[in-house]
């Protein structure tokens, strides 16, 4: 796909997706509470306003794929599951499957989900009884999941892989008869995403307790009412940039929540510095470019809770000009690709200097090069950053498999055409 950006400022306003994180977590608990109480497989779907009772639709006629692909694992009869390239089903369902008692499937996925680690969790499931059979590889999907009755208790778990480890654990925690209690164990990854977890739970009648390192979930029952779907805000935060790169930009991020419990609503705070302002109206935020400040000091953000956002900076400091080091990629090399050899791969042939030191980044210097192809490497965010590179000098864009937006934003391209990009 070739892509060409308008010379001017950007206005308008942009339907953004619906907050996956949210959603499946949303989804997972409702599952949950469906299935203990008994109920029908094709009621699992949870009565969200807006609506994840009416999932086909998503917000604005249209569902990320991440979003989709779960909804239909839950409310399949198959014997085998195959999530694609949905690492948070993948997680989520292998603890769900754990506790459907009287139920066996095979969980698979892709070929790159084969090489995505999962041993953290399933030792933790394991031991806590769960029956979990590595299928191919010791530590990788495909798994053969059996499930039972577990009575919980205290488990521990490294919180350094996937946070999204720690969340599929809590979700399952408050039907034991015993509860869970979590210790979490190294460095904290994504952390931000274990809140959000806590958040979702806590809307839906469980109680969670987190002191430091100890999260503590008592037996309960999920009580489901209408909730809310937010939109989502990771998939905003390549409009920030692409304003942060047209001074005068003013766009109407709909449905967005400032102080949202979605750890990447950080976003708003963290583009002041890059001369966007944010403000709350009634459809969502309104976000005003009045350009970056005419500084030398080099730029330095720690992604360690925001993994999601670093592809957007990293194309948004080389459109700018501007150093920028990337520190906290600790867990970016098990991603839908390694996002850090990717980043410099495809950063270096704007002309652009990368270096990469251990689990941080720093790059330089304006985009040169006259026309580069880019490659996505089937990882959505690589291809929805790179877009923000055309703001650079490069007079030509050309993005390799667009399509793979559909994991998480399926209208991402009608969006830019929208504000005046032109698509070829």
């Amino acid at each position: 796909m070739k892509l060409v950006a308008p010379n001017g400022p950007l206005t308008g306003e942009i339907e953004l997706p619906i907050s996956k994180s949210i959603a499946n977590r949303y989804q997972i608990i409702a599952a949950i509470a469906t299935s203990i109480r008994g109920q029908n497989r094709s009621a699992s779907s949870p009565p969200l306003k807006g609506g994840v009772s009416r999932l086909k639709s998503g917000r604005g006629g249209f569902l990320p794929e991440d979003v989709r692909v779960l909804y239909d694992s839950l409310n399949s009869e198959s014997a085998e599951i195959n999530i694609g390239m949905a690492g948070t089903a993948m997680r989520f369902l292998t603890a769900f499957y754990s506790i459907q008692e009287g139920k066996t499937v095979t969980l698979t996925g892709d070929e790159r989900m084969k090489q995505r680690p999962i041993s953290e969790l399933v030792d933790a499931l394991r031991s806590l009884g769960a029956d979990i059979e590595y299928m191919e590889n010791e530590g990788f999907p495909p798994l053969r999941i059996s499930g039972k009755r577990l009575k919980g208790g205290k488990v521990g778990i490294s919180a350094s892989v996937s946070s999204q480890f720690v969340s599929a654990l809590m979700m399952i925690g408050p039907i034991m008869e015993n509860g869970i209690e979590i210790k979490l164990q190294g460095k904290i990854l994504s952390k931000p995403y274990i809140e959000l977890t806590r958040w979702c739970m806590q809307n839906c009648g469980a109680h969670v307790l987190v002191n430091e390192n100890i999260i503590s979930i008592p037996h309960a029952n999920y009580k489901i009412s209408e909730l809310n779907l937010e939109s989502d805000w990771s998939a905003a935060s390549y409009f920030y940039a692409m304003a942060a790169a047209k001074p005068g930009s003013k766009l109407l991020l709909k449905g967005l929540r400032l102080g949202s419990a979605q750890g990447d609503s950080i976003l708003a705070e963290w583009f002041i510095e890059f001369g966007v302002f944010s403000i709350q109206t009634k459809n969502g935020v309104e976000i005003t470019s009045f350009g970056l400040a005419d500084m030398d000091v080099p730029f330095e953000l720690d992604f360690t809770h925001h993994p999601d956002l670093a592809q957007t900076f990293a194309f948004l400091a080389v459109t700018l000009g501007k150093e920028l080091k990337l520190t906290g990629l600790d867990n970016l090399r098990l991603k839908e690709t390694d996002r850090v050899d990717a980043l410099k791969i495809e950063l270096e042939k704007l002309g652009v200097s990368v270096l990469v030191d251990g689990n941080s980044m720093t790059v330089s210097d304006s985009i040169s090069a006259e026309s580069v192809n880019i490659r996505t490497y089937n990882d959505h965010r690589m291809a929805m950053s790179a877009a923000v590179g055309a703001y650079g000098n490069t007079p030509l864009l050309e993005i390799e498999k667009p399509e793979v937006v559909e994991k998480s934003f399926p209208t991402f391209w009608a969006q830019l055409q929208n504000l005046g990009f032109k698509i070829d």
